[in-house]
């Protein structure tokens, strides 16, 4: 169980789940392709960036949703909570663009598809 859990903090913090001190990107939108440290491949395919991509689309719908109810349980006008909704499902996803393929590289890790030969 905590090598689950080191992988998926590793994710977060975007670092190589297998040394735990790689850098995952090169900058906020550029991952590697390997870990400098230890030559781990992140993603070996193109493909696998769908998995980051669904994490982050999963996070995004559950905090507007969240937002959403509660306008529902408080007084907060609609207008300003709906622009304040809408002004993050637009601004979240990109933030956390990086965190989700984080964490889709430490799955993809644990899972050990980024060992496996093509």
């Amino acid at each position: 169980m905590s090598k689950v859990l080191r992988a998926l903090w590793d994710g977060l913090l975007l670092r190589c789940p297998r040394c735990h001190q790689g850098r995952m990107f090169i900058n906020l939108f550029n991952m590697r392709r390997e870990c400098p440290v230890c030559g781990m491949p992140f993603e070996k395919s193109s493909g696998e960036i769908t998995g980051g991509m669904g994490i982050n689309t999963m996070v995004t719908q559950a905090l507007v949703i969240a937002l959403g109810l509660l306008g529902w349980f408080t007084s907060i006008p609609i207008l300003p909570l709906l622009a304040g909704v809408m002004l993050i499902a637009i601004v979240f996803p990109i933030l956390f663009y990086p965190i989700s393929r984080g964490l889709w590289a430490s799955v993809i890790y644990l899972t050990g598809d980024n060992e496996e030969p093509d």
